[in-house]
This record gives C-alpha cells, sequence and structure tokens, in this order.
C-alpha cells in the first residue's frame, strides 16, 4: 500500500489571493457549486453526504474570512465534520528553522515537544505539499505516525508551503479517514492558506 496523498478534487490548485473579500466571494462561490451538487444527489447517496460536508465547510470558511476567524473555524470544521479535536495550526520560517504554533485545541505537551524536537524533518514533510493521509502500516508514513500524526495538510497561498494543519488522534468512534474527509482536507489545503497567510 503506498503513502495516501490527495490532490484537490474539484478545485482548481490556483486561487486568486486579493483583499478578504475576495477570497471570502471565492469561497462563496465554490460553496454554491457544492451546493449544487447537492441538490442533484440523491439525500441517501454517500455522494450526497460528501457534498454536503463540503458545502458546510466551504460557507462557515467563507464567514470565517469576512470575520477574521479562519484559525478557530478551521479548528470547528476539524471536530465538527473531522472527528478530531487535537489540532495544530503551524507556521513554518523561511529558513525551516524552528516551526511555530499559529493555533492549536487539544494538542499535549508531547505533541509540541515532538514538533519543535523534529521541526526540521517535519518542514521537509510539510514543504512535499502533499495532503497526507497517515498510515502508519505504510513505511513512509513511519515518521508521521510517530509524531501522533493522522493527517498533515501543508498551507501556502503560492508555490511554497507556509504552513500546515496537523491532524493528532481522532475521536474514540474515529477508526480513520474516509473519502469524504480526503476531499474536505483537500479543500482546506487550497484555502486556508490563503486564508491565514495571503491577506
Amino acid at each position: 500500500m503506498a503513502a495516501k496523498s490527495i490532490g484537490n478534487p474539484g478545485l482548481s490548485g490556483k486561487i486568486d489571493v486579493r483583499p478578504v473579500a475576495s477570497l471570502a466571494d471565492q469561497i462563496e462561490a465554490r460553496s454554491g457549486d457544492y451546493l449544487q451538487h447537492c441538490l442533484k444527489a440523491i439525500p441517501s447517496a454517500e455522494r450526497h453526504s460528501i457534498w454536503s460536508r463540503l458545502y458546510a465547510a466551504s460557507q462557515r470558511l467563507s464567514q470565517a474570512v469576512r470575520e477574521n476567524s479562519v484559525a478557530e473555524t478551521v479548528q470547528e470544521i476539524g471536530s465538527n465534520l473531522l472527528g478530531c479535536e487535537e489540532i495544530a495550526i503551524l507556521e513554518l520560517p523561511a529558513d525551516r528553522g524552528l516551526i511555530s504554533f499559529l493555533s492549536s485545541v487539544g494538542v499535549t505537551a508531547t505533541d509540541r515537544h515532538a514538533v519543535h524536537t523534529h521541526a526540521q524533518r517535519l518542514s521537509e514533510e510539510i514543504h512535499r505539499g502533499q495532503v497526507r493521509i497517515v498510515d502508519k502500516r505504510v513505511p513512509a508514513d513511519e515518521f508521521l505516525a510517530g509524531l501522533g500524526i493522522t493527517a498533515l495538510v501543508p498551507l501556502s497561498q503560492g508555490r511554497t508551503a507556509e504552513g500546515a494543519i496537523v491532524f493528532f488522534n481522532l475521536l474514540p468512534q474515529r477508526k480513520g479517514f474516509d473519502s469524504g474527509d480526503r476531499e474536505l482536507l483537500g479543500l482546506l489545503s487550497v484555502y486556508v492558506g490563503p486564508c491565514l497567510f495571503g491577506v
């Protein structure tokens, strides 16, 4: 089994980095697309559930851009839509040295210490630019799994990663991420970087 990485289903990899209102409008337009997909899908279908979650996340993110509450909203989306209440938003310095925590919830002192101790290697993983669903059975994921990381979402506003969302342990009722979660992580990877670093 290969290490899992994802693109951005249904999203172009490029987004205009403009003033807050423009970015919020862009996310709002994406939200409208998801709503149209919801309306066309059979409510009992798995795909309808995925479109609904993407719609809810993009609506909330658009509102957060206007309210300047993006970091808090990422944590809310992580908890409510991804089943994870141990989340950190990291910022990378240009020299790939010490990683700083922009925001976190439920992250233990042990997790923080592990991130700081392995900052250079973690920075390298983030700079790969791939959204990662961590599978501890995959050799390429051993490092991230050893830090207790369940998913890694690089954040950028251009070609270079400037930070990441790190998801640690999932809630006990969650056994892992599913295909809908992968798409939601892809949505976050496209829009959260410009929201946090581009405005």
